[in-house]
């Protein structure tokens, strides 16, 4: 499917295990933050700490990253059989993207899934949209040089399964939770849209006309569910704004994977014929 779509979404990634140990963290922070479920959010600096920080500007984006300490920077945070309550969704979040997301078994594998080879490098971050406070903008200035395969694991209320659409009624078939993050009526949703040639020579500043808007993608929020999406350079995202209406905060480890593409190859195929001439 990914071969002729250039996406796919896998649901319940994780292990049960690991999937019931990040849902009650994130769901003991949402509560201790008074979030989500139409909860007035007034505060901006909500949920925010020596680890949580918030990103700005506010015209282009507005969400908390997870800063690591310099332990957790220089070795696994978390073993699979710690069940230490103080762990939080940060810790678990940073976990996972030290120790699966920047292995080399993940790299192969995802090589063989997308059949895109092995990743070149990456590089990424662990993200929590609160409801009625956070988003990102599409502007020129996310515009990538080279195609790139974005990786994004998701965590959300919700039991992360497939709605169904009744004909009969309109609604999406599905437990409340999930129902609410796939109609999009909250937000928090991944979109790519085609980016307008022209707008690039404004500057990387520059936000893109929603009136000119060209959507090619929609990636609902969905708990547990891992999101590959092949994105070209003439192509932008964003994240929906999250409303209070919300059931909870939206957590992701997003990350971004160099991969080999025509450009690249033809690059590299030059390379090898300019060592050769040298060496004659």
């Amino acid at each position: 499917r990914f071969e002729e779509e250039s996406s796919v979404k896998l649901r319940h990634f994780l292990l049960d295990e690991w999937n019931a140990k990040i849902g009650g963290a994130f769901t003991k922070e949402d509560e201790r933050d008074e979030l989500g479920r139409d909860r007035p959010a007034s505060d901006y600096n909500i949920g925010t700490n020596d680890r949580w920080k918030a990103v700005g500007p506010a015209h282009k984006q507005r969400f908390l990253q997870y800063q690591p300490t310099k332990d957790q920077l220089s070795k696994a945070t978390i073993d699979d059989d710690n069940n230490d309550p103080n762990n939080g969704t940060g810790e678990y979040l940073h976990h996972l993207r030290r120790t699966l997301f920047q292995s080399s078994s993940f790299g192969k594998w995802l090589g063989r899934i997308t059949s895109l080879g092995h990743p070149l490098g990456q590089r990424g971050k662990v993200r929590r949209f609160r409801p009625g406070h956070d988003y990102t903008v599409a502007h020129y200035g996310v515009l990538t040089t080279n195609s790139v395969l974005d990786a994004t694991l998701c965590f959300c209320p919700g039991e992360g399964k497939q709605c169904a659409f009744d004909e009969a009624t309109g609604e999406l078939i599905g437990s409340d939770d999930d129902a609410i993050w796939e109609s999009g009526d909250a937000g928090g949703f991944e979109c790519y849209i085609a980016a307008d040639e022209g707008g690039e020579e404004e500057g990387p500043d520059a936000e893109y006309d929603d009136e000119d808007d060209t959507e090619l993608l929609s990636v609902s929020a969905s708990n547990n569910t891992l999101s590959l999406v092949y994105r070209d350079p003439g192509t932008m995202r964003f994240v929906k704004y999250v409303g209070s209406g919300a059931p909870g905060s939206r957590w992701d480890v997003a990350l971004e994977y160099d991969v080999r593409s025509d450009d690249t190859d033809d690059e590299g195929e030059e390379g090898s014929k300019e060592e050769e001439g040298s060496e004659s």
